[in-house]
Formats: C-alpha cells, structure tokens, sequence
C-alpha cells in the first residue's frame, strides 16, 4: 500500500515537473539574436538623432522575435578609436550604419561582400539612382546597398545676383555655357572692393575685399582634380604609382590659386579666418554670392536664409567638358568579425524599405537612393524653403563621381589624405605661389606613402 502510495506521488511530481518545464521561458539556443548597429562613422550621434533611432529599434523590437536590435553611439573624433577597441576585443557590432565612402576606406578590409546575399535573395535594386549603386562596387566587393547621398550643386545669394544685375547661375544641366570660365567671370563682377568696383573694374583694389563673388568647393581637395579630367585618387590603377604633380591634380590647384591671387574672386583662408569667424561656411555670412557644397550642408540652411535669398544651380563644366558634382553617401556594412552576418543581413533589409529609407534619410540628411522617394524628398524641403529648385539636387546625382569617388579607398589612406589637404592649405594661405613646386612635393609624399604601403604588403 505504501509503495502504491510512493508511486502515485512519484507520478503527481513528474506531471508537475514536465507542466512546469512546458510553461517556463526557453533559453539558450532558442533565445532571439541581438544585433548590435554601431553610429559613428556618420551622422546619427547627436541627441535628436539617437532618440530617433532608438525609437526606430522599439518599433523593430516590438515586431521580431528571432532578432533584436541595439543601437551603439560614438561621436566623429571618437568612432576609429572606439571601433578598433571592439574589434581588438572580440567584441566587434554587426553592422556600421550610417558609414559613408571614407568610413568604408578607413577599415576597407574589415567590410564582407554583401554581392552573395543580394544575388541570393533576389534583391531589387532597380528603384536605386544607378549611380548611388557604382559607388558602393569596388574592386574585389560590394559593400552595402545605399541609403542616401549627398551631392553638390552651386548655391548663390539671390539679393547679391539683384543687387549687381547679373543674371542667376543657370539651373539645367547640360547648359554648355556653363563652364568654369563662365563661372570665374560672373565671380568677378559679383567681388567688390571697400568702393564699390568689382573685379573686373581696372580701378579694382584686391587688397580691400568687402564681398567675393565665390567662396570655392567646400570638400577636400579630391573632389577638384574629376573637374579638370583627372583621376580623383591621383595615382595608377594599380595603386603604385603618384600621379599628383600633373594633369587633374595640378590644373585643379593652379585654378584654386589663380581663383585667389590672380582673379580675386576666393577668399584665402586668412581671409576666411579674419572675416567669417565663427561660420562653417563663408556663405553664411552675406558676403559671397556663390560657392559649391554637398547636400548635408542643409544643416546651415537656416544660416544661409538669414544671410539672404537663396538658390541653388548646376555645376560648372570644367575646362575639359567635363562635368562632376562630387557626392558623398550613407550606406551599411557588415563588419567580417560580426558573430551574425545572416541577421545583420536581414535588419540592413528592413532598414532599406522605402518608408524606412525615407525616414532615416530625415534623420541623417541625405537624399534618399531610391527613385521613387525624390519627389517626396523635393516636397518636404520645398515647404520648408519654398524659394529654392531642390529639384537641381536630384539631377546633380547624374553628374556624381561614382567610380572612383573622391572619398575611395587608397593604400595607406589616412596619410595620403592629410598630405593633400596639407598641400591644398599651403594654397590658401598663400604660404607657396609655386603650384608646380606644392604639387612636386606632394608628388615626392604621396610616392612614399605607396612605397612604403606595398613594402608592408607584397
């Protein structure tokens, strides 16, 4: 009676345990996978942006469950040092997003090919501006699909144009007598001295500038050498041999010079210093009638209404007939160290959805890549700033330097980089009037750099 006794409680214990089992959470294995989306190689680290985000991963949250995912922040001067300390410990984020073309360059090796999965599952990328597409095939890779650009078109101070009676950029590509020349030209009727002559008046007097007719290119000096026919990286196909002492390079910075010491139409970065302090761009300040910037300067849009009307045009056509609006762009990567590359895969999808592209591109400020997206971008700025063609942005994206870009990966990167933005300063300043001799130099740097990049990896 007692065993029977013993058996029933033995059987009431195991039902209990196994209804237990059954009703308790599983872990382990069947837990949902978390991928971690590092910000810091674009925009996407200010406050409003952050909550943005975050908001963007509850909503993803709320309706997945094999995958979560968990935005991690770092500011600009921070994101190489902080990225490398995640990869050296084993604890690298599954993608990088936003990251442009440079962002990409700075740990080129470190980004998969995403060419399989798009093969795989069909992707549709025949909504994306064909040329967004281009900058992200690079030579062995493709690496993400885009998001948004940034590309550049000339802004111009209405009231000055008025005020001067000379007729507004034009607007259309494809306008042959839109050419630097051209451009140099109304530059000189839009520059006047303390008196009131321009620059093209012989009582002219360029010591005493009071408005200049072009504030120059407001990138870094790869953006200039496409414009006059060259290769924005400067050097051979094969990476090996400096080509920066001819050609793109050395006609763009002798026009860079003869824009300021020769013209008159540029302020050099003394005057920039002495006159527009405490402005990101000079045509915050009333004082310049043009100058050419990306598309992510809509930051200071508020800052060029107070400076007066403004609108924007096309690009000039460089001496060659070549005509570039440099571009910069947002894309994803997926770091080759991520512990989930499937997943990262699958969340850089739901983030490219058009209703997604179009917010995020809010957030961040870009355009967005996809076609069908452009008139619903153009509406939204258009409201907010209803005297300018934006319009003019969506056909610039047909004139971007999408392969190579200005940003695109050169070996030893960040040190070619510095030295020609060094040699671009010495410019500027006014520190060298020997163009060929800055070029020369910079030639004898950049040469070194390769040789020493192809010493390290034969």
């Amino acid at each position: 009676m007692l065993r029977k006794r013993l058996y029933l409680v033995f059987v009431l214990f195991m039902a209990g345990l196994m209804l237990f089992t059954a009703c308790t959470p599983k872990t382990g294995g069947n837990a949902p996978v978390k991928i971690t989306i590092f910000v810091g190689f674009g925009a996407g680290s200010d406050p409003d942006s952050m909550a943005a985000l975050n908001t963007i991963a509850e909503e993803y949250n709320a309706s997945h469950k094999d995958i979560q995912i968990e935005f991690m922040f770092s500011t600009w001067e921070e994101h190489t040092s902080k990225f490398s300390t995640l990869l050296a410990g084993d604890l690298a984020p599954d993608l990088a997003f936003p990251i442009g073309i440079q962002g990409i360059a700075e740990f080129y090796d470190e980004w998969i090919d995403v060419s399989p999965y798009v093969k795989r599952d069909t992707y549709d990328t025949s909504d994306f501006y064909g040329p967004s597409l281009q900058l992200l095939n690079f030579n062995d890779k493709t690496i993400g699909v885009p998001l948004g650009v940034y590309p550049s078109v000339t802004f111009f101070n209405e009231d000055l144009f008025d005020a001067a009676n000379v007729p507004y950029p034009p607007k259309q590509y494809g306008d042959t007598t839109w050419t630097l020349e051209k451009m140099i030209e109304t530059a000189k009727l839009m520059t006047l001295d303390e008196n009131g002559n321009n620059a093209a008046s012989p009582n002219f007097d360029p010591t005493k500038i009071t408005q200049w007719g072009w504030g120059g290119w407001c990138g870094p000096f790869r953006t200039v050498p496409g414009k006059f026919g060259g290769n924005p990286l400067g050097m051979s196909d094969d990476f090996k041999t400096a080509n920066m002492n001819t050609d793109g390079y050395l006609e763009g910075m002798q026009f860079l010079y003869d824009s300021i010491y020769t013209s008159h139409v540029r302020p050099s970065s003394v005057d920039e210093g002495s006159t527009f302090t405490g402005m990101d761009f000079t045509f915050e300040s009333g004082k310049v009638a043009m100058f050419e910037c990306f598309s992510w300067s809509s930051y200071a849009f508020p800052n060029f209404t107070t400076a007066g009307n403004w609108n924007v045009a096309a690009v000039p056509a460089g001496p060659h007939g070549d005509v570039v609006s440099p571009v910069n762009a947002d894309t994803f990567a997926i770091p080759g160290h991520s512990k989930h590359p499937d997943q990262a895969w699958e969340v850089a999808k739901w983030l490219m959805q058009p209703e997604m592209q179009s917010r995020l591109c809010g957030i961040f400020g870009c355009i967005p890549s996809r076609k069908s997206l452009a008139s619903g971008w153009v509406d939204s700025l258009s409201a907010e700033y209803p005297n300018v063609d934006f319009q003019v942005f969506i056909d610039s994206i047909n004139y971007m330097d999408a392969s190579p870009n200005n940003e695109s990966w050169v070996p030893n990167y960040s040190k070619i980089w510095d030295a020609t933005e060094n040699a671009m300063s010495r410019i500027l300043s006014g520190d060298s009037s020997d163009v060929q001799q800055v070029m020369n130099d910079l030639q004898a740097e950049v040469q070194g750099y390769l040789v020493e990049y192809w010493a390290a990896h034969p």
